[in-house]
C-alpha cells in the first residue's frame, strides 16, 4: 500500500516503551488498517477507527504515551543522580499542568494527533483536562517523599543559587564562604557535578562534602540492577561450566565498573608477558 510502515508492533508488558509505541503504529496506519478489513469484507472490525468519538479518545492517549515516553527515556542511563532524576519529574508535573491549562482554552499544540481530527467536543476536552489534573495529582502522591529532601537536592545541584538561610545551619557558614569564592564559582560551571565536590578542600568544607557524598550515594533508578542482572545473565551461560561465584562476582565487578585498567603498570608487574 505504499505506506510508511509494512507492519504493525506487538505490544509486551516486559519492555517499557512499548505500549506508547504500539499506539503510534496503529495511529499512523489507521487509515490502512481500515482499508484492510474493508477488503477482506470484516468492516466490523474497524467500525471503532471509523467512530470519531472513539478516535478523539485514541489520539489523547497516544499523544500522552508519547510524552510518558519522553518522561522514560530520560530517567534512563547511566550517571544520573537523583536530583536529575527529581529535575525530570518536576519538569514533568508542571508540563501536565500546562496541558490542562491550554485544553481548557482548547489549545491542542502539545496534543498534535488530537489537533488533527475535527473539532473536540467539548465534553471530551474536559475529560481530557480532568484526566490531566488526577494524572498530576497521581505524581504528586507518588513522589511525595521528595518533599521532604527537595532542599537538599537544591543545595547539591545548585548550590551556588540556593538561600543560605534556608538550609540547614551545618551547611550555612560554608555555602556562604562557597558563593563568594569566584574560582569555585567557574568550576563548578566548567566541570561535572561529582569531579566539582571532589575538589572542595575538606578541611574547608567537611559538611558540604558529607551532604554530597549522602546525596550521590541516593540510588536514582533502578537501571544499575537491571543492567547488572542483564550482564550476569550474558556470563552465566551454559558453556562455561567452571564458572565460580568468585569468577562471577569478579566479572561483574569488572563490567559494571568504569575505571580503565592500567595495563602498562600491569605488564610491568608480570615476570614473563
Amino acid at each position: 500500500m505504499q505506506s510508511e510502515y509494512s507492519d504493525l508492533l506487538y505490544y509486551s508488558k516486559v519492555r517499557w516503551l512499548s505500549a506508547g509505541r504500539v499506539f503510534e503504529r496503529v495511529w499512523q496506519l489507521k487509515d490502512e488498517i481500515v482499508s484492510f478489513f474493508q477488503e477482506k469484507q470484516w468492516s466490523v472490525e474497524c467500525e471503532m477507527l471509523e467512530d470519531t468519538a472513539w478516535l478523539s479518545d485514541f489520539a489523547f492517549f497516544t499523544d500522552l504515551l508519547c510524552h510518558l515516553n519522553k518522561l522514560n527515556v530520560k530517567m534512563q542511563g547511566k550517571n544520573q543522580f537523583i536530583d536529575d532524576i527529581w529535575g525530570h519529574i518536576r519538569s514533568f508535573k508542571l508540563q501536565l499542568v500546562l496541558f490542562a491549562d491550554q485544553l481548557a482554552k482548547n489549545d491542542l499544540s502539545h496534543f498534535p494527533r488530537l489537533n488533527s481530527i475535527a473539532p473536540v467536543m467539548k465534553d471530551k476536552l474536559r475529560s481530557y483536562e480532568d484526566s490531566l489534573r488526577r494524572l498530576r495529582g497521581e505524581f504528586e502522591r507518588r513522589f511525595q517523599d521528595f518533599s521532604a529532601i527537595e532542599k537538599d537536592l537544591d543545595v547539591f545541584s545548585m548550590p551556588f543559587n540556593v538561600d543560605c538561610e534556608t538550609v540547614k545551619p551545618d551547611l550555612q557558614l560554608e555555602l556562604i564562604e562557597l558563593q563568594c569564592n569566584t574560582q569555585l564559582k567557574q568550576l563548578f560551571l566548567n566541570v561535572p557535578k561529582l569531579e566539582f565536590y571532589k575538589s572542595l578542600s575538606k578541611s574547608s568544607f567537611p559538611n558540604l562534602i558529607s551532604h554530597a557524598q549522602k546525596v550521590t550515594a541516593m540510588f536514582a533508578s533502578s537501571y544499575i540492577c537491571e543492567q547488572v542482572f542483564s550482564t550476569m545473565k550474558l556470563r552465566k551461560s551454559c558453556i562455561r561450566n567452571r564458572l565460580t561465584d568468585e569468577h562471577l562476582t569478579s566479572l561483574l565487578r569488572i563490567s559494571a565498573s568504569q575505571f580503565e585498567p592500567d595495563y602498562e603498570k600491569i605488564l610491568e608487574m608480570q615476570s614473563q608477558f
